[in-house]
């Protein structure tokens, strides 16, 4: 069996799910899969730091592959979260597996970004991987959601009486928040972001 597709199947992803991961059609993946070509050196990479196999195995150069040896977890990809949990299933576009950051009983999800508010450190297609907690220090990048909208990816500094939400990207301005606006509107943490996974 062809050893991307090999490796798709054994972490039940389907087609149009890996295509999305490593940014390309499913038509350039199928190729792949069926050997009618081979994925240039930027895609190999992004197959061999997703499965962690070295390149050599992935075009059947090595008889073993090289696994990571850390523990695995499954995680939720979103398009969008607004922080219902009853309905962010249908906000789902796939599973994934990441390596455990630690045993803590800590719960994470990805989050693909959309818009461009947080280029050039995060841009739209990227994956931000997000431990799940309900406070932020000052200048983490958060995921939050202001008065029940869909999440938003920003830096959190704070204030005396409030905290400023910063865009990396200077077309967009901080916005401040009082305590008193946070309570009201409110203004929630959904999670810590502790990875980027950027395109190449």
């Amino acid at each position: 069996m062809n050893r991307i597709r090999f490796l798709r199947v054994k972490n039940e992803l389907k087609q149009q799910e890996l295509a999305q991961i490593i940014h390309v059609s499913q038509s350039s993946l199928s190729g792949y899969e069926n050997e009618k070509y081979e994925p240039d050196k930027k895609t190999l990479l992004k197959l061999s730091e997703f499965f962690g196999v070295s390149t050599d195995y992935l075009l059947g150069a090595e008889e073993k592959s090289r696994l990571r040896k850390a523990p695995l977890q499954r995680i939720p990809v979103y398009k969008c979260l607004n922080g219902n949990k009853k309905q962010a299933s249908k906000y789902i576009l796939y599973d994934m597996e990441i390596n455990k950051f630690k045993d803590d009983g800590s719960e994470y999800f990805g989050l693909q970004m959309f818009g461009d508010s947080m280029a050039p450190r995060i841009f739209p297609g990227d994956l931000v991987i997000v431990r799940r907690q309900s406070r932020a220090e000052n200048g983490d990048v958060a995921v939050m959601q202001i008065n029940g909208g869909n999440a938003t990816v920003k830096k959190v500094v704070k204030f005396g009486g409030g905290i400023t939400l910063i865009p990396y990207n200077p077309m967009y301005s901080p916005v401040s928040y009082t305590d008193d606006e946070i309570a009201r509107l409110p203004v929630v943490v959904l999670g810590k972001a502790v990875e980027i996974r950027g395109k190449f």
